[in-house]
């Protein structure tokens, strides 16, 4: 019975919305033009809004269906194996040469049915997978430097508030913090070494060509909040900004978000996607971590990193946001 829902699985994942829009509506294949795939957003450019965001719901929904139609005969961690079946159908199906989508909208679909389900290591690491897969694909289409995705990495920091010392991780970060100070203070009174550096652009902005480098203040910010606030401040503070600052560029590609700008050079797109990405992060933190996140801290939290980053102009994001916040949800909480 496992291996025949498996192919469920598969042949319900395969089902792509966007190829047959595209032949019966522009009598084209949409995987000929812009991102050369079947997802949703190539299927938003290509054939039209209304078929993209058509695409994507059903993308988003055919995983959570094979997954919650194999409960009647698997375990729930077992079932998302079904789900997995499914995004690999989305992104190689049989009848397409398997040539498909990225499996974005499935995978997230996958993992959101999977959290009411289960709170399994499982779940966490689909959810761990979720995250890096998505992001890479993004990266990719937009071409983001390679900073954006080091700041991922950091996510290291208040996830291992859960399972190590604190005394271990304040350790961690401080000799990042002395290696990053010690790159700094070299590049800084070596010319020579700051221009070869800065031809990294990968690595470094302009901006920072004088000052401090960003690594070398968020890590200053990381010491200081691990340091001085709870566990569940700094895991709250620390992650939202993380996860927000790394989404929040992705906000130029969806479309029926307002691109109009606040603040500076920041959009009510960037504060819509920081909230929403740091809010499904404290709900993820809140089930599947011993953490004690009352719904009001995760709201808040979420609301402080949006409204924050609107002031990066006034001092770096690295140190207002994720310090802001600490000090702001520590004063709201007592």
């Amino acid at each position: 019975m496992f291996y025949l829902v498996l192919v469920l699985g598969y042949l319900v994942g395969s089902l792509s919305p966007g190829y047959f829009f595209g032949r019966l509506v522009k009598g084209i294949d949409i995987r000929d033009y812009k991102y050369h795939n079947t997802g949703a957003t190539n299927t938003y450019f290509i054939v039209g809004p209304v078929y993209g965001i058509i695409a994507g719901l059903f993308d988003f929904l055919k995983t959570p269906a094979v997954y919650y139609l194999s409960l009647n005969w698997l375990s729930p961690d077992t079932a998302i194996l079904v789900g997995l079946a499914g995004v690999a159908g989305h992104i190689a199906p049989f009848y397409l040469g398997f040539r498909g989508g990225r499996g974005v909208a499935s995978l997230a679909g996958l993992c959101f049915i999977a959290l009411f389900y289960t709170r399994s290591t499982y779940a966490l690491l689909l959810i761990a997978g979720f995250v890096a897969y998505s992001i890479n694909v993004s990266a990719v289409k937009m071409k983001l430097p390679v900073r954006h995705l080091l700041k991922l990495g950091a996510l290291a920091f208040p996830l291992g508030l859960l399972v190590a010392p604190k005394i271990t991780i304040i350790a961690i970060v401080a000799v990042l913090l002395g290696i990053a100070l010690f790159v700094d203070a070299v590049r800084l009174t070596t010319p020579s070494f700051n221009e070869k550096y800065f031809k990294l652009k990968a690595l470094a902005r302009e901006k920072e060509k004088r000052r401090l480098s960003g690594y070398s203040i968020f890590l200053s910010s990381a010491f200081i909040i691990i340091s001085l606030f709870s566990t569940e401040i700094a895991v709250v503070s620390l992650s939202f900004f993380i996860l927000g600052d790394t989404f929040a560029p992705f906000s130029k590609i969806i479309r029926f978000l307002p691109q109009k700008l606040i603040l500076g050079e920041k959009t009510l797109a960037g504060a819509v996607v920081i909230f929403v990405i740091s809010f499904v992060a404290g709900l993820f933190l809140q089930s599947l971590t011993p953490l004690v996140l009352p719904l009001k801290t995760i709201l808040i939290g979420a609301s402080l990193a949006a409204v924050l980053d609107q002031f990066s102009f006034l001092l770096d994001d690295n140190i207002l946001v994720p310090l802001g916040s600490a000090i702001l949800l520590s004063a709201i909480q007592y």
